[in-house]
């Protein structure tokens, strides 16, 4: 069975003939397309910057710095109350508004991409209406996906982060650093993995969040090896694909920042990397219609029946595979001893 290669077909597909999916994965980009193995990278990368941020918050509640930053603001709002006010109530539509259209732009790829691969007609309208009706149970999967990870994360590690603050740096801090690398990437990658099932649950079977996500979680754990497999396969695609694109533009964006430094930035210099921001956001728009159409026919492969992890598949070919070439070549067979007789 050909069962990945069928799927990464499949969503080549309908990234290719479906151009007018690219602004919906575009905007599902932000939520990550670097797939669960690239959430082992960040985790990992994380855990390598907790000493540095440790250090600063520590040595900022030595000086009082955290008592003279929120005094600032203090006076800063009672200097302006409006223009403060103003200024975050349009941050926050912004926020919001970004939000929105990252969330609808999940579930519409999800939608258009399972209507695609069943043949079934759907238009850019009625993808964004899909992923509209689904708006609040996407969010809140996401928003609950991240609340766990950190709340779990903070609770094993409280004793250490309270030694570190009080005391500095030791045998303590060690401690905290294997504990946060044991426990946070294999945590962030297994919700990761959960939350991405619930998500396509909501689109596809219109559920809750609630039956969705124990829906995800008794798939996952009943799939796990094929979920890291498709995964694993995500990620060197999106790899390869980072390192042609970066070999294309590295030198453009080595010498940015001395640009901006000496012409700073107006219409000139934007202009100048326009290309280049071109190509990095059609790269990520490219790729995030890509996965999600892969993992959406992946789940609909998961719940229409067992797959079987191909690791699994090509540990039984192995015995069918030495079978035939040793018939191939029967000189290879180990001759039988010669019985000596008197």
């Amino acid at each position: 069975m050909r069962i990945y290669r069928d799927i990464i077909k499949s969503a080549w597909h309908i990234l290719w003939h479906y151009a007018w999916l690219w602004p919906f994965g575009l905007f599902a980009a932000f939520l990550g397309n670097g797939g669960e193995y690239g959430s082992v990278v960040s985790a990992v990368d994380k855990v390598s910057q907790q000493g540095d941020l440790l250090a600063g918050i520590r040595q900022a509640i030595l000086n009082h710095r955290l008592i003279d930053f929120v005094q600032g603001i203090k006076q800063a709002i009672d200097s302006a109350p409006a223009q403060i006010i103003t200024t975050l109530f349009l941050m926050l539509v912004v926020v919001l508004g970004v939000i929105w259209i990252i969330i609808v732009s999940q579930a519409a790829l999800i939608k258009a991409s399972s209507n695609i691969n069943e043949n079934t007609p759907v238009t850019f309208n009625n993808a964004a209406i899909e992923g509209n009706q689904h708006f609040w149970p996407i969010l809140l999967l996401n928003i609950l996906s991240r609340f766990v990870i950190w709340l779990l994360l903070a609770v094993t590690i409280l004793p250490f982060l309270i030694s570190y603050l009080a005391r500095g740096g030791g045998a303590e801090f060690d401690s905290y650093i294997i504990i946060s690398f044991l426990i946070f990437v294999p945590l962030a990658v297994i919700i990761s993995f959960i939350i991405k099932y619930a998500v396509i649950a909501v689109v596809l079977e219109k559920q809750s969040w609630w039956p969705a996500l124990v829906k995800a979680i008794n798939l996952f754990f009943r799939n796990w090896l094929v979920s890291l497999e498709m995964a694993a396969i995500l990620f060197v695609i999106n790899y390869i694909l980072s390192i042609v694109v970066y070999s294309l533009i590295a030198n453009s964006l080595l010498s940015a920042p001395l640009v901006f430094a000496l012409r700073g930035i107006n219409l000139a210099t934007v202009l100048k990397f326009l290309p280049q921001i071109l190509l990095l956001m059609a790269v990520g728009a490219w790729f995030g219609t890509f996965q999600y159409a892969a993992w959406t026919i992946l789940y609909r492969r998961l719940v229409s029946g067992q797959i079987m992890p191909k690791l699994i598949r090509l540990s039984d070919d192995i015995p069918n595979y030495l079978e035939n070439w040793f018939r191939r070549n029967p000189a290879s067979l180990p001759k039988p001893k010669k019985s000596s007789t008197k």
